[in-house]
């Protein structure tokens, strides 16, 4: 992690800004909880047999820049921005910075298939910006348009280190591949909604129709009563909302969400299993 923040702080040195604003980017990327979109990036760079290069490398501290800008503009959409340590102003100006650094050190790359890299890199940025859109909005009533949600969210940055690697190698990539890795963001949004359930539900708290709180909307008992008029009140309730572990174990929800999270990740593996048939795959399961 040490050095990937290092390689981050080389990146921004390299323009000419004022001393005082580096140190606010710098502050920024000391905070960066990366790497794993860069490691699979790189991941599917070897499974294609791509020759690595310095360049390529280049790329792939570029994308864990454009994963920081998205942690933080997602974070200040949210109302979510405190944790930076920045006032929401100065945070906003440096995030946005980071787009213009990013595609300002792709276009100085010398790589091979630059301009199939460069679009990758507009395109998900754009649809991740569309799914965004979407969760902000919280008109997210079914299974379905969850997980539509989810696919063009998070699923749009994973598909950009996926398709990267590939491209990268070859200058294309394959569409199974796109697909397999929004599989592997519906297993990681499924488990990260559920955890917020079992512990601090803040999800409940800002009204957001997640799987499991859909699952528990829909549920056919009284016990769920005070939790749909929380989320049908035009106006925050006076007491907190909180579902206790034996609401949710007698709601079925443990066993759905096990039987939905094993289905993608058997969907995920079985794709990557098509696209590199002759690889051993069993190295993706600590990504999924």
């Amino acid at each position: 992690m040490g050095k990937l923040i290092e390689d981050l702080k080389l990146i921004v040195n390299k323009h000419h800004l004022s001393s005082e604003f580096k140190n606010c980017l710098e502050t920024l990327m000391a905070q960066h909880k990366g790497g794993d979109f860069t490691n699979l990036c790189e991941l599917h760079f070897q499974m294609a047999e791509g020759i690595e290069t310095s360049a390529i490398k280049d790329v792939y501290n570029i994308l864990e820049l454009c994963i920081l800008f998205t942690d933080i503009f997602d974070d200040i959409e949210d109302g979510d921005e405190t944790k930076w340590g920045i006032e929401r102003n100065i945070l906003l100006n440096a995030s946005t910075s980071l787009v213009s650094i990013l595609f300002i050190e792709l276009k100085r790359l010398e790589i091979p298939y630059q301009n199939e890299v460069i679009m990758l890199f507009y395109n998900y940025l754009l649809q991740a910006a569309d799914g965004q859109h979407h969760d902000l909005t919280n008109n997210i009533f079914s299974e379905e348009a969850y997980l539509g949600v989810v696919k063009k969210k998070s699923g749009s940055l994973i598909a950009l280190a996926c398709t990267l690697g590939q491209t990268l190698a070859n200058g294309k990539y394959e569409e199974k591949l796109e697909k397999c890795a929004h599989y592997i963001a519906i297993v990681a949004q499924l488990r990260n909604d559920y955890e917020d359930l079992l512990g601090k539900q803040n999800d409940i708290s800002m009204k957001k129709r997640t799987l499991p709180i859909l699952y528990l909307l829909q549920y056919e008992s009284p016990i769920f009563d005070e939790l749909r008029a929380h989320y049908i009140k035009q106006v925050d309730s006076i007491t907190d909302i909180h579902i206790t572990a034996q609401q949710i174990e007698a709601s079925g929800l443990p066993i759905y969400m096990h039987l939905m999270t094993l289905k993608y990740h058997r969907l995920a593996m079985d794709l990557l299993q098509q696209l590199y048939p002759d690889k051993d795959i069993s190295i993706f399961r600590q990504y999924i």
